[in-house]
């Protein structure tokens, strides 16, 4: 009986800790920062956007990094795509008005 309530134990412990390690990479890149649809940003936003982006972009990087060697592959890659996801989404935020300024000219 002691033998089974121990082996019980770790193999609820153990599988506490691998649910743990999988959400690692899904905690690193939550809180992205709020951005707002391409057509509807305001350049006076931009440079405060642009600190929010690096911010959360470094904090995140650096989470993934110490989640890596045992962070499940698929959990892992879609944390890294929701990564790129707000690069991405930045990037055109930054495209966009770099346009709108030339078009002024």
């Amino acid at each position: 009986m002691k033998k089974l309530l121990l082996a019980s134990a770790f193999t609820t412990l153990a599988a506490v800790s691998l649910n743990s390690h999988a959400n690692c990479a899904l905690a690193a890149v939550m809180n992205p920062p709020s951005l707002p649809p391409v057509a509807a940003s305001v350049a006076e936003d931009m440079p405060n956007l642009k600190f929010a982006v690096e911010e959360y972009l470094d904090r995140a990087s650096q989470g993934l990094d110490v989640c890596a060697g045992y962070s499940d592959d698929f959990v892992y890659n879609a944390a890294v795509a929701r990564l790129e996801k707000t690069a991405d989404h930045y990037n055109a935020l930054v495209r966009y008005h770099r346009q709108l300024q030339v078009s002024a000219k």
